[in-house]
């Protein structure tokens, strides 16, 4: 197991601080979902730019000409073509204010990306178009409310079609593989000496465009803990650390192994109480509770050695696992959207 040094080791232990013991990772997101048809935040995101520039002429914007357009060959059937827009959607002020509403509350990050795919003619509309929305309707943010209010800069923007628009999750999601190994196990708490963590991921993968495993540090640990779900059981987890800052940073991973299950053989990773363990990814305040969820894995690993003992006589081996990832708005095994039944909030959508 790799060391590392305790000033890096006491900065790891601020993230661990507080995190608590027997939680369940599945307790629903306090959120209000009334608002979620408008935009994720009431300010112009940071990124904006001053106003200098001339407005953009209908000149900008090129005009496919009737012989340009691609005819369906006749009696062919188009119902399973592929309907989602182009990359040029999300740089107009509509794409811009879709993509928002792709984010979780308060996902300043999330919108300020939105805004930085627009082009300059989507960035000036919808700039224009939020002052007069936060300004006019900051008690009524409602479709209804912007045509009335706003109608210059609602019509360019579409914001009716642009609040209905639905994000979708690819399913999978993702992959990731699972093999390493732990020599030290907590007892239901975090750590607090070198020796407790391993600098070694355990898990590689990713999620769209984010990898699971960042190219930097990255800190792991083993604990045996209660989850109010699954009973006695022994997590893994495994998270990014930045050595600038000395924080640890997200996305957090979690392989929860059920105890009675961590034995040397082949194990299942699945969504049902039988599963013998669950395959997490997730995002955490500053509190380190997870506020949102990026993925559930499904697949399978095997257990090389366990010696399930608090402490250093304690130790796991884990090998061969690999699991495909699902957003939990987008589990085709449990129906599709599955937030509800999870009783989880998805975390906002990569690209």
């Amino acid at each position: 197991m790799k060391k590392i040094s305790l000033f890096v080791l006491c900065a790891a232990l601020l993230f661990f601080t507080g995190c608590g013991g027997g939680g369940s990772d599945y307790d629903k997101y306090d959120d209000d979902e009334s608002g979620k048809s408008d935009d994720s935040t009431d300010t112009v995101p940071d990124k904006d730019q001053s106003d200098t520039s001339e407005e953009p002429s209908d000149t900008d914007t090129p005009q496919q000409s009737d012989e340009d357009a691609e005819i369906p060959d006749e009696g062919e059937d188009d119902s399973d073509a592929d309907t989602s827009p182009d990359e040029d959607f999300w740089s107009t002020c509509e794409g811009i204010i879709a993509c928002s509403n792709g984010c979780t509350e308060g996902d300043t990050e999330c919108v300020s990306d939105c805004y930085g795919s627009g082009s300059a003619e989507g960035q000036l509309n919808y700039r224009r178009w939020r002052e007069c929305f936060d300004s006019s309707c900051a008690e009524d943010k409602t479709a209804e409310c912007s045509a009335a209010n706003c109608a210059e800069w609602d019509e360019l923007c579409n914001v009716a079609e642009a609040f209905e628009f639905e994000i979708t999750y690819p399913a999978p999601y993702g992959s990731a593989e699972i093999e390493g190994s732990f020599n030290f196990i907590l007892n239901n708490t975090y750590p607090s000496s070198a020796n407790e963590i391993s600098t070694t991921p355990f898990v590689r993968g990713s999620i769209a465009s984010m990898q699971l495993a960042s190219s930097g540090m990255t800190i792991t640990f083993l604990r045996m803990t209660t989850d109010k779900r699954d009973g006695s059981v022994v997590e893994a987890f495994q998270s990014p650390f930045n050595k600038n800052t000395m924080t640890p940073m997200n996305p957090v991973v979690i392989l929860r192994i059920k105890t009675d299950s961590a034995a040397v053989g082949n194990h299942t990773v699945g969504l049902s109480d039988e599963s013998e363990a669950r395959f997490i990814v997730g995002e955490v305040d500053e509190r380190y509770n997870i506020t949102c969820y990026h993925a559930f894995g499904i697949g399978s690993f095997k257990i090389d050695s366990a010696d399930i003992k608090a402490g250093s006589q304690g130790k796991l081996q884990l090998s061969g696992g690999k699991v495909e990832l699902f957003s939990p708005a987008n589990i085709p095994e449990l129906g599709g959207d599955a937030r509800e039944t999870l009783e989880v909030e998805a975390c906002s959508l990569i690209w």
